[in-house]
């Protein structure tokens, strides 16, 4: 055995009753625990992360496997006193609870991926096995066709309880982001097993999206067609009217794809803000016959805009879009509003400030329009991030308090030239238009294009053609792109009275040092308080990509957990 018992829980007396998933306890004497992500850094409370075990019962390592041994047993940075002291990696995947117990989430070989979020199908099991009515649970992905997963739970009913999948999936989206809610719930009499008493997942019956009675059918034309394109687009045979087009495996990327089939369906202007703010079929057709469309490139563009916390605003890097922080929104608590800040040079070109301060004053009296009063919660990726410290101090002066500042990857202007900023390119324009919609950034060929052969590469790499390729569009993404070395090279920040979360790329720049844009150090003279840094293995322009945000979402959403 790699350890001996490492951890214990003592059940109260006399005991009437334990929890469905117990907790494993705490370390016992002489022995130490650790949950740590995969940069062996400790997480937080609450945080899901794989265990360690330390301390004089752990073995030397397996007999004649020295590959293996090195795999599983590893130096201890955390032992005190002389070296040479190891670990054992455990591979069961834990988390700390506030009274100190350690619970048992699953192991880490049975980590799934879904549209780039790991996942923990134990995680999700555990949840709803805390509902009253469920007595076992196990959670697994089914592929109905290739590429296009989903997350399917198995629940055993209580004794004498009659389970209701609404009524569990519901109870999920109140503990986890939303992309960790099953697509469906089957409720069964039993698990089946293999003989040697294991769940036999080929056993486990094929799932069955959204129960007949739960369903609601189309009342109408309109309702009826926008059935049929969320069915094509998210090939589902069939979907209700009440059902939403996220909580159907729908993302950003597929958001886009939608839209534009409706547009060309019902010819309409329809904005992706649309869908973000009615997901449903029945909601959607009412925005459309009210004529309220929406428009994707208004200056505050809501990501979420239902929930009694105070907004998260996430300001838009160089690009001007605020598509992008789409990607947060499923870590980001459902009480919890998100709206991007969008430039005002994608409605008009000739519409850009002289300044950043002027820009920041700009935003702040646009999301005072939502927000009347304190405490503010700001979040800016590159240049967003200068444009957040900068909206930051311009509420303090206004008398207002900001209890959240969130740069990813800015740099303050002092630290930078005109040489250290790339000079705008097509080729920065279409990278950046693809990263905002999900679509196939590597290999854009260098040299001008035409607009002929930029609409080809668009359409070719997951682009909505006619969403982005108007002429205004592209006349006002041309200046946010042109201004930002301006902008940047001539703003200095002003001091924000407050601790500042900083996440940096280590990867730097694409075709440049490999080495981050800039130490968080540099915002020193600029901050007040702390700086919390979180190293993120990814490059300055591909933070919003799926494998950065798996680290950040979880991160930020403890963050604004904790602020409650």
């Amino acid at each position: 055995t790699e350890t001996h018992v490492a951890t214990a829980h003592t059940l109260p007396t006399p005991h009437t009753w334990h929890e469905p998933t117990a907790p494993i306890g705490h370390p016992i004497h002489t022995t130490s625990a650790y949950v740590l992500d995969r940069h062996l850094q400790p997480v937080p409370v609450g945080v899901p992360g794989e265990l360690y075990l330390a301390g004089a019962g752990v073995a030397r390592g397996y007999l004649g496997r020295p590959g293996l041994t090195a795999s599983r047993f590893i130096a201890n940075p955390f032992a005190q006193g002389g070296t040479g002291a190891r670990m054992y990696r455990t591979g069961d995947i834990v988390r700390w609870r506030a009274d100190g117990q350690l619970e048992y989430l699953g192991r880490a070989d049975d980590q799934v991926k879904i549209r780039g979020f790991r996942i923990e199908p134990g995680e999700i099991a555990s949840v709803l096995t805390h509902h009253p009515t469920v007595a076992q649970a196990v959670v697994i992905t089914h592929e109905d066709r290739p590429g296009h997963k989903h997350l399917i739970a198995y629940v055993v009913p209580a004794d004498d309880e009659s389970p209701d999948p609404a009524t569990l999936r519901t109870h999920v989206a109140e503990k986890l982001p939303d992309y960790m809610v099953p697509s469906a719930v089957m409720v069964l009499d039993q698990l089946p097993l293999t003989v040697n008493g294991k769940l036999d997942r080929r056993a486990l019956p094929a799932p069955e999206f959204g129960a007949p009675e739960a369903v609601q059918r189309p009342q109408n034309a309109t309702e009826h067609t926008l059935c049929g394109l969320f069915a094509e687009v998210l090939g589902l045979p069939d979907v209700g009217t009440n059902q939403s087009f996220f909580d159907l495996g729908g993302h950003s990327l597929l958001a886009t794809r939608l839209v534009a089939r409706v547009r060309a369906v019902f010819d309409v202007e329809l904005g992706v803000r649309a869908l973000f703010e009615a997901p449903t079929v029945s909601a959607l057709a009412h925005r459309l016959s009210s004529g309220d469309t929406g428009r994707a490139l208004d200056v505050l563009l809501p990501l979420r805009s239902t929930g009694s916390a105070p907004p998260l605003f996430c300001v838009h890097p160089a690009g001007g879009i605020s598509w992008p922080y789409a990607g947060l929104v499923p870590y980001v608590d459902p009480s919890c509003p998100v709206y991007g800040v969008q430039a005002r040079a994608l409605a008009g070109a000739d519409r850009t400030p002289a300044t950043v301060r002027e820009m920041a004053a700009d935003y702040v009296e646009q999301i005072r329009t939502v927000q009347p009063v304190g405490p503010y919660r700001l979040l800016g990726w590159s240049f967003g991030g200068l444009v957040a410290h900068a909206m930051a101090t311009e509420l303090q002066e206004q008398g207002e308090s900001v209890d959240l500042l969130v740069m990813l990857d800015s740099a303050p202007t002092e630290r930078l030239t005109t040489e250290d900023i790339p000079e705008f390119s097509e080729q920065d324009m279409l990278g950046f238009l693809l990263g905002a919609v999900g679509g196939d950034t590597d290999g854009i060929p260098e040299g001008e294009l035409t607009p002929e052969e930029t609409a080809e590469l668009l359409r070719d790499r997951g682009a909505p053609v006619d969403l982005l390729l108007d002429a205004e569009t592209f006349r006002g993404l041309r200046a946010c792109f042109e201004q930002t070395p301006r902008l940047q090279t001539t703003h200095v920040p002003g001091l924000f009275r407050g601790d500042v979360v900083f996440f940096a790329a280590t990867l730097g720049v694409p075709g440049r040092a490999q080495e981050p844009l800039v130490p968080a150090e540099a915002w020193r003279p600029y901050v007040s308080g702390d700086i919390d840094v979180h190293d993120v293995e990814c490059e300055h322009h591909g933070m919003m990509q799926p494998q950065p945000l798996s680290e950040i979402g979880p991160a930020l959403s403890e963050i604004l957990r904790r602020l409650g």
